[in-house]
C-alpha cells in the first residue's frame, strides 16, 4: 500500500530509501526523483544573455523559444538545468565566472528562418503540441487598412496581404508543413485567432467570417478538413441552388448581420459554447437511449 501513496516529502523519501528496495532495473530512475526536492535558492542578476526576444519555456520545459530583433528567424534553446550548487549559502561563496554566462544554463540547438524581407514573426503567437513536440509558428506583412472591397469579405475590416502559419519540429528545427493565407485578416495577437485542440487546429478568418479547421496529422502535415462559413457543409450551396434557396449575397446585410463579429473574444466565447453544447449532448443522448429502450420493453409486455 506505501507504493502508492508516497509521499515526495524529502525526509519521507530518506526513509523510504532505507526500508524499500525499488524494483529490478529501476534504482536510477528512484534516484533521481530526489532531485525534485532541489529548488532555487540564489538569483544571479548581469547576465550575458544574447540579444533575442524570448518568448516562453513548452507546456512540458523542454524547450525555450526566442526569436530574433528582426522578427524575421526562430532560435530554440534546452535548458541544460542547473550546473552549480553550494553547501551553503550562496552569498558567502564567489560563484565561477562560468556560472554567470547563459551557456551555462541554455544550450542552442538550432536558428532557421522563418519570415522573408516583408515579411515578420508574430512574438506573441505561439502554440506547442505537447505529443508530438511540435511548434506552430505565424509570420505576416504589414497591415493594411485600405484594403479593396473583395467578394465575400466584410467592410471596415483590415486586411494583411499574406498570414503563413508554419509547423516545426521543435527537436530539430524541421519546417514540416505551411498553410498560408492571402488578403485575410486573423488576429495573431495572444493566439486569439487560432485554437488548438488535439490535434484539431481551427482559425478563425475576421475578414471572411469563416472558420477554419484543420488537422494536424502524425507525419507532420496541415489537411485541412472543414470550412466554416456562409455554408457550413460541403453540399449546403448545391442543396440551397437545387430549392431555389440560396441567397444572392451570402455576405449581405442579412448575413453580415449574423456573421459580424468584430471583436475577437467573440469567437472565443463561440469556441467554448460549441465544446460545452458537444459536451452536454453527450450523456442526454444516453438518457433519451435508456427512455427508449424501457418503452420498447414496456410495449413488448402489454
Amino acid at each position: 500500500m506505501a507504493t502508492f501513496f508516497r509521499s515526495a516529502n524529502l525526509a519521507s523519501r530518506v526513509f523510504d530509501r532505507q526500508f524499500l528496495s525499488p524494483r529490478p532495473g529501476a534504482t536510477v530512475n528512484t534516484v533521481r526523483q530526489f532531485y525534485e526536492n532541489l529548488v532555487p535558492s540564489y538569483t544571479i542578476c548581469d547576465i550575458d544573455c544574447p540579444d533575442y526576444s524570448f518568448r516562453k519555456f513548452t507546456d512540458d520545459g523542454k524547450y525555450l523559444v526566442a526569436f530574433s530583433r528582426n522578427h524575421q528567424d526562430l532560435i530554440v534553446y534546452r535548458p541544460i538545468w542547473p550546473t552549480f550548487s553550494c553547501n551553503e549559502p550562496c552569498d558567502s561563496h564567489d560563484l565561477p565566472p562560468k556560472a554567470k554566462k547563459f551557456d551555462s544554463f541554455f544550450k542552442q540547438l538550432y536558428s532557421i528562418s522563418l519570415a522573408s524581407s516583408n515579411e515578420y514573426i508574430c512574438k506573441d503567437f505561439f502554440l506547442y503540441m505537447e505529443c508530438h513536440q511540435f511548434g506552430l509558428f505565424a509570420t505576416s506583412t504589414a497591415q493594411s487598412n485600405d484594403s479593396s472591397a473583395t467578394e465575400g469579405a466584410i467592410h471596415g475590416v483590415p486586411s494583411i496581404e499574406k498570414i503563413t502559419f508554419y509547423l516545426v519540429r521543435l527537436d530539430d528545427g524541421a519546417i514540416l508543413d505551411e498553410k498560408a493565407f492571402r488578403n485575410d485578416f486573423i488576429n495573431l495577437a495572444h493566439s486569439i485567432g487560432a485554437y488548438l485542440y488535439e490535434d484539431l487546429l481551427c482559425i478563425v478568418s475576421l475578414r471572411y467570417q469563416t472558420i477554419h479547421v484543420l488537422q494536424i496529422r502524425d507525419s507532420g502535415n496541415l489537411v485541412e478538413v472543414r470550412k466554416i462559413g456562409a455554408f457550413c457543409q460541403e453540399d449546403d450551396e448545391l442543396f440551397l441552388h437545387s430549392h431555389g434557396q440560396v441567397p444572392t449575397d451570402p455576405y449581405g446585410k442579412i448575413a453580415g448581420s449574423i456573421f459580424s463579429l468584430h471583436h475577437s473574444w467573440y469567437w472565443s466565447c463561440i469556441t467554448c459554447l460549441i465544446k460545452l453544447v458537444l459536451i452536454a449532448l453527450e450523456p442526454w443522448a444516453c438518457i433519451v437511449q435508456i427512455i427508449v429502450t424501457r418503452k420498447k420493453h414496456a410495449l413488448r409486455r402489454v
